[in-house]
């Protein structure tokens, strides 16, 4: 007989366990901040060795001979942080892109197309001027770059994937089936910009930006989605259910709208927004896609008669979005940069699932019905980045004037939209909102990314003696539980173990996919039937890294 006291579980049990405790500990409210626990938005300067040897920052992270300029930031499935952007070269600029290590420090085995032994480097793909703003990291380590590249009369979309080592991923082809890992994509006769990228859970990849015509006197939102392997997708057909299979969407009829942001929604639909001329001046603006590519003429917004697009004004002049979040009960805040009348400040919005404004987001003063403006700084705040944090606490960060010249800055805000007061940054005495000096002069943060364990990174470039560097630092977010966390998987108001444990069981077992919810029946008023708004629960929900 076997000997019950020393025969070990097997793994899939350890790891069945490991899964059910974790999930059962965030399942109801976390306990409040011990002694010892780090302010939320101070600088990781321990436990030891901290980022960056304990300072919590890096305001110099040099790449080319000249200006370096971090657009893009994204932290991988291994904690390391993926920085890119553009640097400037002779004649132009290219593509650069450098990787962390999880204290800091270079990895350098990222050696990208050259073999470089730094842990960064260039990447030239169009005639002269390349420059990225759009970073997306695949479950299998590879990364999607994205941006404009100029092709000898005007600038293209342009995209290039690399191998988890930062070595061109030859297999991605282009339209063309010849880019062998970069390529260029046109999408109008003028000047075209990809500004943000998303992947789908069977990894293709949408594209989104801004186009204009030859003689720029239109700009619209151009939309496209690539195959695997970079290919086009012929199944997007757009708003004319007929194709191209990249497209132009105007929301305005004044004619000059700018894609900024995409998200996408559990369902399959694709959230775009930006900034769009009423005539006047600029309003927030969203429009949501159907699976094809389609409009979604449910997306009625504030009006109700959106019919899948609309524009909405925040400020007193002109408003721009530049951040999209998605919350697990389907509600959709965008975030941005809005006019108070003499300056600029960061401003949000919480839209319902169909559109119309969230009357219970009330913002500081608790009065907002929806959407408001948040002063950080002295003057001229602008948003760039926007992270939902597990427990439905909203991280806003961008730069803000000092009275001299700009810092990064961050604020905090609780589901509702008041100022979380425990987010304190490095002074100890934000009350929500702080800003950040990061080099010894102009700071410009540019996007910022969210660990699993909460805590925050932010990036962008630097002025060093006269010279913009890349430059990053990592905060404490603090300690948070989940907002809406528990066993009962599926959402039916059950916990069963045919249902919900057996999806948790597999899961521990590294099951992904369809194949976790292979056999199993669901509750016909179950939230949650599909992997997709699964793992999406698991992850926004209970902060459970769960790969696509």
């Amino acid at each position: 007989m076997d000997n019950l006291s020393t025969r070990r579980a097997p793994s899939w049990f350890a790891r069945w366990v490991a899964f059910t405790l974790a999930l059962c500990a965030l399942c109801g409210l976390h306990a409040p901040a011990h002694a010892q626990d780090p302010i939320p938005g101070s600088l990781h300067t321990s436990p030891f060795p901290g980022f960056a040897s304990g300072n919590g920052k890096i305001a110099n992270l040099a790449i080319g001979a000249g200006h370096d300029y971090a657009q893009t930031v994204a932290v991988q499935a291994d904690g390391k942080v993926v920085i890119a952007g553009h640097c400037q070269v002779v004649g132009g600029s290219d593509f650069c892109i450098a990787r962390l290590n999880t204290d800091g420090t270079p990895d350098t085995s990222f050696i990208g197309p050259n073999n470089s032994v730094t842990g960064s480097f260039l990447l030239s793909i169009g005639i002269s001027t390349d420059n990225a703003y759009s970073i997306t990291l695949q479950p299998d380590g590879k990364i999607v770059l994205a941006g404009q590249c100029y092709d000898e009369s005007n600038f293209d979309f342009c995209v290039a994937r690399l191998n988890a080592n930062g070595t061109l991923d030859a297999s991605f082809v282009g339209p063309g089936g010849s880019g062998n890992g970069k390529f260029l994509l046109p999408i109008w006769s003028g000047d075209d910009t990809v500004r943000a990228t998303v992947l789908q859970p069977d990894g293709k990849i949408v594209i989104v930006g801004q186009c204009g015509n030859s003689g720029e006197t239109m700009v619209a939102f151009c939309v496209v989605r690539l195959n695997r392997n970079g290919t086009l997708d012929a199944s997007f057909v757009g708003p004319g259910a007929s194709g191209p299979t990249q497209f132009l969407l105007q929301i305005a009829p004044a004619g000059f709208d700018s894609g900024y942001s995409v998200a996408l929604q559990a369902d399959g639909k694709t959230v775009l927004a930006g900034s769009c001329y009423n005539g006047s001046n600029a309003d927030f603006c969203a429009a949501r896609l159907n699976v094809d590519g389609t409009l979604d003429t449910s997306f009625d917004g504030p009006s109700g008669t959106g019919n899948g697009k609309f524009m909405l004004p925040v400020g007193l002049g002109d408003d721009s979005v530049r951040a999209i979040a998605l919350q697990p009960d389907g509600k959709i805040l965008l975030a941005g940069t809005c006019s108070n009348g003499s300056n600029v400040d960061f401003c949000i919005a919480r839209l319902n699932p169909g559109g119309s404004l969230d009357a219970s987001f009330d913002g500081p003063s608790g009065a907002a019905n929806g959407s408001f403006l948040l002063p950080i700084g002295t003057d001229n705040d602008s948003l760039f980045a926007m992270a939902l944090q597990a427990d439905g606490k909203i991280v806003l960060s961008g730069n803000c004037n000092n009275g001299s010249n700009n810092d990064f800055c961050l604020a905090r805000l609780h589901g509702d939209g008041s100022l979380d007061s425990t987010f304190d940054g490095p002074s100890g005495t934000g009350n929500g909102k702080f800003l950040l000096p990061i080099g010894t002069g102009d700071d410009q943060l540019r996007a910022a990314a969210q660990q699993a364990d909460g805590k925050i990174v932010v990036a962008g470039y630097c002025s060093n003696s006269g010279n913009y560097d890349f430059c990053v630092a990592r905060l404490n977010g603090g300690p948070y539980g989940a907002n809406d966390c528990s066993l009962d998987v599926d959402g039916d108001g059950k916990v069963v173990a045919t249902t919900d444990l057996l999806i948790a069981t597999r899961i521990a077992l590294g099951m992904t996919g369809n194949a976790v919810l292979g056999g199993i029946s669901f509750a016909s008023h179950a939230a949650r039937k599909t992997w997709t708004a699964i793992r999406s629960y698991l992850v926004a929900q209970c902060g459970i890294a769960i790969s696509p």
